[in-house]
């Protein structure tokens, strides 16, 4: 059901009637009106800042695009106004992730059930671990090849950028690296290479636009050159969580018993019953850390090139 705000405003989502059968196997393609939500305005959004837990918000930046593995950089900006973030954001090369914005800022959740149910009616499968993070990124940047381990649909609500993605298989995504961040041993990133652009498909998204892929699916994403605001829905259904925690299961063996497992993909009795180890080995074994694993090396400033002054 459309949802409607105090002023009359009304958004919706709209998935292809067809997409259930492509729904986890495919790229499949969303309309959406979020763009015309007030809680997206450059008001609304400083109010965000100020709002969303600091200490929660991700504030990264990256380099060029290139070949081979670079590490995003993280940051810092414990003092600063949401409405000077936001200058920062358009300024600046600096790239903010408000995860769980459904969970934390109530105003948020309406837009985040909207979607999660749409999903759910469209793929027939129980969409749990619900996250909306709102992403506000500077004109131009890049986000760098990477994958997620939960599934995720992307939402494009202001400005335009480009997506890329690329096939969730040993050759995009080798299965030590996927095993890595499901252990969360490193951030998301992955070895990327040119001859990759072969088997790329590539979606230019705009106001209105939104895209969900297969689980584990590798991709990068480049800005236009505009301000960027974006929904980032990660959630998992149950074959999704079956193979994440398949995927544990297979990192956990290669590191503590030196087995080299097959790739986890899918629901078979294999993975079935690897999810299930999983359960075990969580119980008894050390815990994945809860935060990045990345230290902040960078302070958001206004003053400087990029807004980014690199800490002592």
């Amino acid at each position: 059901m459309p949802v409607m705000f105090q002023d009359g405003t009304t958004i919706m989502v709209k998935w292809p009637q067809a997409a259930r059968d492509e729904f986890g196997k495919a790229i499949i393609e969303a309309r959406h009106s979020f763009h015309n939500s007030p809680l997206f305005c450059d008001g609304s959004l400083a109010a965000l800042l100020d709002m969303y837990p600091r200490d929660k918000l991700g504030i990264w930046t990256f380099a060029e695009h290139g070949e081979g593995e670079e590490a995003p950089v993280k940051g810092e900006a414990p003092d600063m106004s949401g409405e000077e973030l936001l200058e920062a954001v358009k300024t600046g090369r600096i790239w903010l992730n408000l995860r769980a914005t459904n969970q934390l800022v109530e105003d948020y959740a309406p837009i985040a059930d909207q979607i999660f149910d749409g999903i759910q009616t469209m793929s027939g499968q129980k969409v749990m671990k619900r996250d909306m993070g709102v992403l506000i990124s500077s004109p131009n940047v890049n986000v760098h090849y990477h994958l997620d381990i939960p599934m995720v649909a992307l939402f494009q609500v202001r400005g335009q950028k480009t997506a890329w993605f690329y096939p969730p298989t040993e050759r995009f995504a080798p299965a030590s690296s996927l095993e890595a961040i499901a252990l969360r041993e490193k951030e998301e990133g992955l070895h990327y290479s040119a001859d990759f652009e072969r088997l790329a498909q590539e979606f230019s998204l705009k106001p209105g636009m939104g895209v969900t892929w297969p689980q584990t699916a590798p991709h990068r994403v480049q800005n236009g050159d505009m301000l960027n605001v974006s929904l980032s829905c990660e959630f998992m259904t149950l074959p999704a969580i079956i193979n994440a925690n398949a995927t544990y299961t297979n990192a956990r063996l290669r590191r503590d018993f030196g087995a080299n497992p097959p790739r986890a993909y899918g629901v078979s009795p294999e993975t079935v019953s690897k999810a299930l180890i999983a359960r075990v080995l969580k119980r008894v074994g050390k815990r994945a850390p809860e935060t990045s694993p990345t230290p902040a090396t960078f302070a958001v400033d206004l003053s400087v090139p990029n807004c980014t002054r690199q800490l002592q």
